[in-house]
């Protein structure tokens, strides 16, 4: 379906991209699986997909934000499956990935860095940020409890034993239910964070083999910034086991959540993690509806003053992007899939679809419009 601003008519993903660019954007982003070719949810994660988009930000003159999963085919805050490294035949592992110790997972995640590293450098496009993992407070690189999402059609959980036995006796239900704030943080600081940090770190180690002046960061989801003090123990503990990020990201779905203020809980939380750490919060992926979302993702808690219409979408982010800037908290957002207006995603989308061509909403501005906001212009 073709996209258009009024002016700009796109058909194509390098136009798509041009159009995004007349509206702030300031690089390219792809989500990087490690095998060659990774169909899930809709998407396309291969890594052959993500060296095209590479070659894409090379010719338009923008760095490439590329986060490299860490999984085969797709994972996130429901389900973080392991790597396969079937498409890098020099990754010998000496049993399947779930029976590997961590130290055997850390050699192989340092050398998978630098093998991507290259692959992405090698295209010549320019890396400002290698995101690592997505989504990971509650583990990453198969390295995880039972999730929210049992089993797909790409993956079934398997315990990590070989990593600690306490992990496969838990699940993310029970951490989120189940326990006292103090509890959680506890378990996971006893149980999980460690080998996070650590299989972060050693991915990192790889890619400055071939970048070493690269920045970092990973993500949490919108979970990590409702319970008091969670998201700063999970960053302090990402920096105690080795890994250092240059930003600390988060995914933001406020209708997702329907109890509290979220628009205030992410300021607080937002400000707290800055002046703790030092470090701006990027929001990794952000989304608001112009309109009542359908299962399976019925994320319909509207923010208090930004009703679920286009103008309500529009004013939120506006807004959150001004506050931001004026505060000097964050150091960027990344709309989540702009362009998806024809799937269930449609009403978080940028675009609303009217027969062969999608037509832009008023959220197609607000990140400009935020920051001349912001600018006092």
């Amino acid at each position: 379906m073709a996209l258009t601003d009024g002016i700009r008519t796109a058909t194509t993903v390098e136009g798509v991209q041009r159009l995004f660019m007349a509206h702030g954007s300031t690089e390219v982003f792809a989500r990087m699986a490690t095998r060659r070719d990774a169909h899930a949810n809709g998407g396309e994660h291969g890594y052959r997909r993500v060296l095209e988009r590479a070659r894409l930000a090379r010719k338009l003159g923008l760095p490439l934000n590329v986060e490299l999963g860490l999984w085969a085919v797709y994972g996130d805050v429901s389900h973080q499956p392991g790597p396969d490294f079937s498409d890098y035949p020099l990754i010998q592992l000496p049993c399947p990935w779930e029976s590997l110790t961590i130290n055997q997972m850390v050699q192989a995640l340092r050398l998978y860095g630098a093998m991507a590293a290259g692959q992405v450098l090698g295209t010549g496009v320019r890396v400002n940020v290698w995101d690592l993992g997505n989504e990971v407070e509650f583990g990453v690189a198969g390295v995880a409890p039972r999730g929210f999402t049992p089993s797909t059609a790409y993956w079934s959980y398997t315990a990590p034993d070989a990593v600690d036995p306490a992990i496969g006796q838990m699940d993310v239900n029970t951490l989120l239910v189940g326990m006292s704030d103090s509890a959680r943080i506890a378990w996971l600081q006893a149980h999980l964070w460690p080998h996070t940090g650590r299989l972060l770190a050693a991915v990192a180690e790889g890619i400055r083999w071939v970048d070493p002046q690269a920045k970092f960061s990973t993500h949490t989801s919108v979970i990590a910034m409702q319970y008091p003090g969670f998201a700063e123990a999970f960053w302090q503990a990402m920096a105690d086991a080795g890994f250092q990020a240059h930003q600390l990201g988060t995914s933001y779905y406020p209708t997702s959540v329907p109890v509290g203020d979220q628009l205030a809980v992410f300021k607080a939380s937002s400000q707290s993690l800055h002046s703790t750490f030092g470090k701006q919060v990027f929001i990794a992926e952000a989304g608001y509806p112009s309109g009542t979302m359908s299962p399976p993702l019925e994320w319909n808690a509207a923010v208090a003053g930004y009703p679920l219409t286009a103008q309500g979408q529009y004013a939120f982010h506006r807004d959150l992007v001004a506050w931001g800037a004026q505060d000097g908290c964050l150091a960027g957002i990344r709309p989540w899939a702009p362009d998806s207006c024809v799937s269930f995603w449609h009403p978080m989308s940028h675009f609303a679809p009217n027969g062969g061509v999608a037509t832009a909403k008023p959220v197609l501005n607000a990140v400009t419009d935020g920051l001349r906001a912001a600018a006092g212009s």
